[in-house]
């Protein structure tokens, strides 16, 4: 008598190995904490926002120059903070460590990205008596994306920690937008990559 489970056998445990396999790779790609567009619409809103500033009164005298910002964790107003002083200096503002003629204070008060989307078509469901997912059916979809930043500068007397002076905010904003037509067709607009 001739047994024909060998084959059943063998093609159960090939998918066994498969599905192992699938579930192996599956926690090997891990996605940044922070999404790239999110941290290219940040820094480019904030570049933008800095460059409404008007430093020509920073240009003469050694500055201190201290950064604030409601940023997140430690590491991102680290980062904010070394971004905006390093920028300053590449703008012709000579920051000094110690004994400076006058202080700055640059406040990041808005520093984030808003998301928002527009859907002409059938959303993603579940079908309920089958318990099966429906994808989404497009005809179009319209998925923006918004850097903002608002930038302000105190000045204040080295000696005295009298104000001397302020300014008006430097506000800035960046933008990616995923555009999908007819299910099938998509683009993106974004102006991140203009650097100002």
């Amino acid at each position: 008598m001739r047994t024909r489970g060998w084959p059943a056998v063998l093609i159960a445990a090939l998918s066994l190995f498969l599905l192992a396999g699938c579930g192996a790779l599956a926690d090997a790609l891990k996605p940044t904490e922070v999404p790239g567009v999110t941290q290219q619409l940040m820094i480019r809103s904030l570049e933008r926002a800095l460059g409404q500033l008007d430093l020509s009164r920073l240009l003469g005298p050694g500055v201190a120059v201290d950064v604030y910002s409601m940023v997140g964790n430690q590491t991102n107003q680290t980062f904010v903070k070394e971004f905006c002083t390093a920028w300053l200096q590449a703008h012709g503002v000579r920051t000094v460590p110690s004994s400076p003629d006058l202080k700055v204070r640059l406040f990041a008060s808005v520093l984030g990205t808003d998301e928002n989307s527009t859907l002409i078509g059938i959303p993603t469901f579940q079908a309920p008596v089958v318990n099966l997912p429906i994808p989404e059916i497009a005809l179009f979809k319209w998925q923006r994306n918004r850097g903002q930043a608002e930038v302000r500068i105190y000045e204040f007397d080295a000696k005295t920690d009298a104000v001397v002076g302020s300014q008006p905010p430097g506000v800035g904003r960046a933008k990616y937008d995923n555009f999908t037509l007819l299910l099938f067709i998509h683009f993106t607009v974004a102006d991140t990559e203009k650097r100002e």
